[in-house]
């Protein structure tokens, strides 16, 4: 029926409403495992139980080959810079004194990587970097128990 046609027949009518929707996820077997290894100062990888590929952050099967990833191991905190971003502005869109400089880090050995703030003269595509923790009682399990990720 053509847009014409309707509003011959009757008004077209909208409203605004909301619907009432809580989520609360967790982070899954694997995820758990991943936040619980940074809350410990460990960069934990999930390993295929087939074909041995490690996944940073840990997944709970093998993009490859669908077998289930049971075994954990530890990657970090020495770490490759693969992308570089700066960013001028805070998460409320405010303009900032200094720029922030966020990297996508990859583990040798591993599948994946993790965005995060690096630091450090001489930061670039390539460097080698090393995560620097906060301080064990002021760690929650949380990827900003990792302060940034730092040059030599």
């Amino acid at each position: 029926m053509s847009l014409d046609r309707m509003t011959s027949v009757g008004a077209l009518r909208s409203w605004t409403d909301q619907i009432p929707f809580h989520y609360e996820y967790t982070a899954g077997v694997a995820g758990e495992r991943f936040l619980r290894g940074l809350k410990e100062g460990r960069i934990l990888a999930s390993v295929c139980g087939e074909c041995g590929k490690r996944y940073v952050p840990p997944k709970m099967y093998c993009t490859d080959c669908f077998a289930e990833a049971k075994r954990y191991v530890e990657v970090g905190p020495r770490a490759t810079v693969a992308a570089l971003a700066e960013s001028h502005f805070d998460f409320e869109g405010r303009r900032l004194a200094k720029p922030t400089t966020f990297a996508f880090l990859t583990f040798k050995g591993a599948t994946g990587g993790l965005v995060h703030y690096a630091a450090g003269k001489g930061l670039e595509i390539g460097s080698a970097v090393e995560a620097r923790f906060r301080p064990g009682k002021a760690r929650k399990g949380s990827l900003l128990d990792i302060e940034r990720f730092v040059t030599g």
